[in-house]
């Protein structure tokens, strides 16, 4: 009797953690959408501070981003992550931004990607897809330009142009116009 008892209560325990498995992950779903998360790769040690520092940036100027900085384990990562619209913002080097984009080594299993600059810094490219809402890539490129003293960084404005075209919402902010009409909001 008592066994049963005893596999009765397992059964039941199994149960509910299989089926609390779920949850944890719709949770991080809706953490993804509420939160603008900057990509930085593990492997590529300065990408993390620099990720922090830009997180810090907009989580202090531009709150509702509710930016955080997340690292993944290697830039193939963040080509999956990128490429499987996961998660939408990335700080790469420009050599890695140009092989993710044309789907070169060792990116060729996410394909090209189609990405777009928001700014330049220090050495690295802060990329997004290019669905990205312009107005946020308007938001995010004002921000992290009119705060750049905290980053330490050289500004795509009037710098060599960056490796990937300028996403039309950050092109819009340095050129002083205004943000090119949205078919579809994502957000």
């Amino acid at each position: 009797m008592r066994r049963r008892r005893f596999l009765h209560a397992a059964l039941i325990g199994a149960l509910g953690l299989v089926s609390s498995g779920h949850t944890p992950y719709r949770q991080w779903m809706v953490y993804r959408q509420r939160h603008l998360l900057i990509l930085t790769d593990r492997s590529d040690p300065p990408s993390y501070p620099l990720g922090k520092r830009v997180a810090a940036v907009l989580a202090a100027h531009l709150p509702a981003s509710k930016a955080r900085v997340t690292r993944a384990p290697h830039t193939e990562r963040i080509a999956s992550l990128i490429s499987s619209k996961q998660l939408d913002v990335a700080l790469l080097s420009p050599s890695d931004a140009v092989a993710l984009v044309a789907g070169l080594p060792p990116f060729e299993a996410y394909g090209p990607v189609a990405l777009r600059t928001l700014i330049a810094l220090d050495g690295y490219l802060l990329v997004c897809r290019d669905d990205f809402p312009a107005r946020h890539a308007y938001a995010v490129t004002r921000t992290l330009d009119l705060h750049g003293a905290e980053l330490l960084r050289a500004a795509t404005a009037g710098a060599e142009p960056p490796a990937i075209p300028l996403h039309p919402g950050a092109l819009a902010y340095f050129e002083g116009t205004s943000l090119p009409a949205e078919t579809e909001e994502r957000h």
